[in-house]
């Protein structure tokens, strides 16, 4: 049951970060006016979408109702399209039903994962393509609108259903207001910062060959491996492991990612195999506050995206800088990670 529970909420992340992107790309912003409404549209949709996902997450640990949360996230995105006209209300509405459907999958993947990171893994990969395809598919025969929405009433009767089957068998842990030690504090900066480097880094790589098409759908399916691959191979051969020897490589490439396609793919599937490791490792540490802890991580997203929504893009987006940050990503993750450890290690001993 578990692995067909993380396959319907992946698919139906893949669903939802599509739909969106149509909504954002094909329909409110080619109907905006102005450089500064569509700057407003774009830090109101990406505001409702990861930053509120930290008090929805607090509320869902609490109303213990994942499925139910993530319905009403395809619920919301439907009603956004139905509003598209009102653009800047249509991108809230969307935004805030991305962030219900991201906290009731996220908790109840963490659920059941066992405090392991595979699972999680697969369920954050598919979001990466649904944006791609979502923003690029423009030159179609059918009305795509009708089409999106149709996918969203399938996937909310999907999660409906879910839900009637799981309503007694998985559950949130009981909620305890966190009591965060020196050491706790400092392993959880440590995951905050390396996600709001992440974010950073990976929208400010606009290296000129990502043009094509096809070299572009491959970057994108290497942010969606690294995921798949973080996950799966931190749960075999460790965090710290993985998490460093990942950086420390992507760091090299990224020198090379200017001149060759085939570095850059490579750099961003290394760079992205933390992401699963710092969801789970924070969700082990909140372990009775999980929709916590991955608003935390949703909320450092928005934080890194900020500098690149007002235009500072140029100064590490070189050679030497992308080299400079990963490697101090890796420094930072590894100390956090040997914190984690302990942390664990005494919690369970």
């Amino acid at each position: 049951m578990n692995k067909k529970i993380m396959l319907i909420y992946s698919i139906i992340h893949f669903v939802v970060d599509f739909s969106c992107a149509v909504l954002i790309s094909n329909i409110i912003i080619p109907q905006l006016t102005g450089s500064f409404s569509l700057f407003f549209a774009i830090i109101i949709y990406n505001f409702f979408a990861f930053a509120i996902q930290l008090p929805i997450g607090i509320l869902a640990d609490k109303i213990n109702k994942n499925a139910i949360c993530s319905a009403l996230g395809c619920v919301l995105v439907i009603m956004a399209f139905a509003i598209s006209r009102f653009g800047i209300t249509s991108c809230l509405i969307a935004g805030i039903g991305n962030a219900m459907f991201h906290i009731g999958g996220g908790i109840d993947v963490l659920n059941i994962s066992d405090k392991k990171a595979t699972l999680s893994g697969i369920f954050v990969s598919t979001g990466a393509l649904g944006i791609f395809l979502g923003s690029k598919i423009t030159n179609i025969n059918f009305n795509i609108n009708y089409f999106t929405i149709f996918i969203l009433l399938l996937s909310m009767i999907a999660l409906i259903w879910l839900y009637t089957q799981t309503k007694n068998k998985l559950n949130n842990e009981k909620i305890i207001v966190p009591s965060i030690n020196k050491k706790e504090l400092i392993v959880i900066i440590c995951l905050i910062v390396t996600v709001f480097i992440r974010s950073y880094v990976g929208l400010i790589l606009s290296f000129n060959w990502k043009s094509n098409y096809i070299l572009a759908l491959l970057f994108v399916l290497g942010v969606i491996l690294g995921k798949m691959f973080g996950g799966i191979l931190g749960d075999r051969f460790g965090f710290i492991k993985v998490s460093v020897c990942s950086l420390g490589i992507a760091a090299i490439l990224y020198t090379g990612a200017f001149y060759s396609s085939i570095c850059g793919i490579l750099a961003v599937l290394l760079f992205n195999m933390t992401m699963p490791i710092t969801l789970t490792s924070l969700a082990n540490i909140f372990n009775n506050n999980k929709g916590l802890a991955f608003g935390l991580l949703t909320f450092a997203l928005f934080l890194g995206a900020i500098p690149v929504f007002f235009g500072y893009t140029d100064t590490l987006f070189n050679p030497i800088g992308l080299f400079s940050i990963t490697i101090f990503s890796a420094v930072i993750l590894f100390i956090g990670l040997k914190g984690y450890n302990e942390l664990m290690e005494k919690k369970y001993d």
